[in-house]
């Protein structure tokens, strides 16, 4: 058995971000919320934007605000002490978040944008603009910790997970890197391990 090196390992967590934060657009679009998924992945870093209902913005849970538990629910119980109910599905956001140097956040509604910015998992700057929009969405880009990772290709092993992803969800538009994957079924004669793209 092959050792498994700081890059492969560095690659891995790096896919392993992306892979959790796909898999959130994924329940949105199996929800009929979501059509298209952008993926993006280089190194240490990596971004997710999909154009399904976003974040609300003006929700709290026992008077804190909704995105804190998604993003900072390490925290946890916060400044006020009280046992708020915990939010499963913010955890493993807030790993993620933990694992970056820098988290960026933008959530598109028709009526206005947020776009909030965490440094070593912690909320640095968030600012609310009003702008209209025709579509709606959000995007989470980020660095990984530099201590935690090192050069290492994650392009590949990630790309083809993608393409078992969409080759499971046809209906889906899935884009890796600016290249439209293209379902199995769309591919006359190829295989179920050929993976099929096209630039956008």
């Amino acid at each position: 058995m092959s050792e498994t090196t700081d890059a492969q390992l560095s690659a891995d967590l790096c896919a392993t971000a992306v892979r959790a934060l796909v898999l959130y657009s994924l329940a949105e679009f199996q929800n009929g919320h979501v059509t298209t998924i952008r993926v993006t992945a280089d190194g240490r870093s990596f971004s997710i934007a999909d154009n399904g209902r976003g974040h609300s913005l003006d929700r709290t849970v026992d008077g804190t605000s909704y995105l804190r538990f998604i993003y900072s629910h390490f925290d946890y119980p916060f400044e006020t002490g009280r046992s708020a109910p915990v939010q499963l599905q913010g955890i493993g956001m807030s790993l993620v978040n933990a694992l970056c140097r820098e988290l960026t956040l933008t959530v598109t509604k028709h009526e206005e944008t947020l776009q909030a910015v965490f440094r070593n998992g912690q909320l640095h700057d968030s600012h609310r603009t009003a702008i209209s929009s025709t579509e709606t969405g959000i995007r989470v880009s980020g660095h990984l910790h530099p201590h935690l990772t090192a050069d290492g290709d994650n392009a590949a092993p990630l790309a083809a997970w993608l393409q078992s992803i969409q080759d499971s969800s046809p209906g889906l538009k899935l884009i890796f890197n600016g290249n439209a994957l293209v379902p199995r079924e769309s591919r006359p004669g190829t295989g179920r391990s050929a993976a099929g793209c096209q630039p956008t």
